[in-house]
């Protein structure tokens, strides 16, 4: 059996590795709907998965979002602007903090019916996603604090997990978004797992106060590690990683708050095309050198997209939004030291 100490101490250490600062929920339910009217412009700016962000991001406290290390008081680098958006802050780079793996500290039912978990890092939060027997998604969130209720007009009764006091409540996506398609009643789950760490349960459609707390007393302490799909040797200084998939890790620049979205993004993905001509055509083309590699960086008004060739006929996608533009001579190196690891799948975002 492991004891209350030994589930303590993981919790601790999934907190620590994924500890900072973020933004209230309202604000990541924004991003959220803004990305969704976004998505249809071919898809460039896209959810990390689209059913994921959905159910990630209804609770919204203080996400464990990455915070690479502050510059050095030494001078930054300064080099050529990309052309797209207003001027871009010079920044420099520094050594990366961005995790191996990601780790969810419980381990959700494993019998017959359920789907293999997928563990990631989501709007800077570890979160676990699994497919139910029900054929539902079932979407939990690990906090540090007992995360508000998912929107304003949220209802709420009081519920038991292991006889530990828990919440149930019922919203609707319109609640603070009248724009927003409404599908039916959500339910969300809240309940302390230790005395430093909440989770969050959310499940599609409209299930029974009674299948969220059966749900949640099925979970088992035991660490779960998703590994990374990339390695970083430097990312630019100041800036945080918030979501990390198998198929995409992203960083905000400064002022830009963790969400599960691309929105004003560095987002690093792994596509299938060769990368020896140009992804899209919609922008100024211009041949780079990053390493030993020649790429090719497309600017719009959009950003930009840095599309690097790799091992294997396929290529490193940077899409970067017009907040988290680069001068050139910090975005190469930065795109140089990116390595691609067997944990990698091709984006289809």
């Amino acid at each position: 059996m492991i004891s209350d100490e030994d589930v303590e101490e993981r919790l601790r250490e999934a907190l620590r590795l994924h500890a900072a600062e973020a933004p209230p929920g309202g604000a990541m339910l924004a991003g959220v709907a803004a990305e969704s009217a976004r998505r249809g412009h071919r898809g460039r700016l896209a959810t990390l998965s689209a059913g994921a962000a959905a159910l990630v991001a209804i609770g919204a406290a203080v996400p464990f979002a990455l915070r690479g290390p502050d510059p050095a008081p030494a001078p930054a680098v300064v080099g050529q602007q990309p052309a797209a958006s207003a001027p871009v802050p010079v920044t420099a780079l520094v050594p990366a903090a961005v995790p191996a793996s990601v780790i969810f500290p419980y381990s959700p039912p494993s019998a017959a019916g359920y789907g293999t978990p997928m563990v990631m890092l989501s709007a800077g939060r570890p979160t676990l996603v699994q497919r139910l027997p029900t054929g539902a998604g079932a979407t939990l969130t690990l906090y540090d604090a007992r995360p508000p209720a998912p929107t304003s007009k949220a209802s709420a009764v009081p519920a038991t997990v292991h006889g530990q006091p828990a919440t149930v409540y019922s919203w609707h996506w319109s609640d603070d978004d009248p724009q927003n398609p409404d599908p039916g009643t959500q339910r969300t789950l809240v309940w302390p797992a230790a005395p430093t760490a909440w989770l969050s349960l959310t499940v599609q459609g409209e299930p029974a106060p009674a299948d969220l707390t059966g749900y949640a007393e099925r979970l088992r302490p035991g660490a779960l590690k998703a590994p990374a799909p990339f390695t970083f040797g430097l990312m630019p200084a100041g800036w945080t990683v918030d979501n990390i998939s198998a198929a995409a890790v992203t960083f905000c620049p400064p002022g830009v708050g963790p969400d599960p979205t691309f929105v004003n993004k560095i987002a690093v993905q792994l596509d299938d095309s060769p990368g020896t001509e140009p992804k899209y055509s919609d922008g100024s083309a211009t041949s780079v050198q990053v390493g030993t590699r020649r790429a090719w960086l497309v600017t719009s008004s959009e950003g930009q997209v840095l599309q690097v060739p790799t091992d294997g006929g396929r290529s490193l996608l940077l899409q970067i939004g017009p907040k988290a533009l680069l001068p050139l001579d910090v975005l190469l190196p930065f795109a140089a030291s990116i390595g691609v690891t067997p944990a990698a799948e091709v984006s289809r975002g």
